[in-house]
């Protein structure tokens, strides 16, 4: 008896990983709906977090902007104290510090031993992981291109280790970010090669994005 062709009985590498990228963005159907006006929320805690930064160090604010206005999407204006040390740089990082604690605080939840809900596991990799780390690397393109935002006021003219140190960041978050979904989706988790196809995909999405703006 003839065994069948291989294209038969078994379906190409490829157009299996297609399916299951296809089949997992499409679970997350609800969250892309509310990208817009969580894109508002989003830029109303980052620039939250600059004011707060501000106020904490005993500085005046004067102007507090989170809805889009022409190329920014918020600012905040601010007097530092006249007669007390004051950071700028902290008040440069202060979001990015509170996404960077937010992404940790995502995978510290998903060490539990059982599972969530695919609405739970989704919510907190979709918002509180994957669209931190995103508003982080939406600031560091453009600055290691040029651009003028965060960054440069935080830390300058990107020198040679910052532009290695913001690669080695990007990396290992793209690491973490791989056992962070396979614990909180387990079973309807991305395989390496997927999540590795999906996350470089959405990675040069923010880089055409963001880059072409500046």
């Amino acid at each position: 008896m003839n065994a069948l062709p291989a294209t038969e009985t078994t379906h190409p590498r490829a157009d299996s990983m297609i399916r299951e990228i296809w089949t997992f963005i499409r679970r997350h159907w609800l969250h892309a709906l509310l990208v817009p006006p969580g894109a508002l929320l989003v830029t109303l805690v980052h620039e939250s977090a600059h004011a707060a930064a501000v106020l904490l160090q005993g500085g005046t604010l004067h102007e507090f902007v989170w809805l889009p206005t022409g190329e920014l999407w918020g600012y905040v204006n601010y007097d530092p104290p006249a007669l007390r040390p004051f950071s700028e740089f902290l008040v440069a990082i202060a979001p990015y510090l509170l996404w960077l604690f937010l992404a940790a605080m995502t995978s510290a939840l998903s060490l539990r031993r059982r599972p969530y809900s695919f609405a739970v596991a989704s919510t907190l990799y979709f918002w509180l992981f994957v669209t931190p780390l995103a508003d982080v690397a939406n600031a560091a393109f453009p600055y290691l291109v040029g651009g003028s935002n965060d960054f440069l006021h935080a830390f300058g003219p990107p020198s040679l280790a910052v532009c290695v140190a913001f690669i080695i960041l990007s990396v290992l978050a793209l690491v973490i970010g791989y056992p962070v979904q396979r614990r909180l989706y387990r079973s309807q988790a991305l395989r390496l090669r997927s999540y590795l196809v999906l996350s470089l995909a959405v990675v040069f999405f923010i880089v055409g994005f963001t880059v072409r703006i500046v």
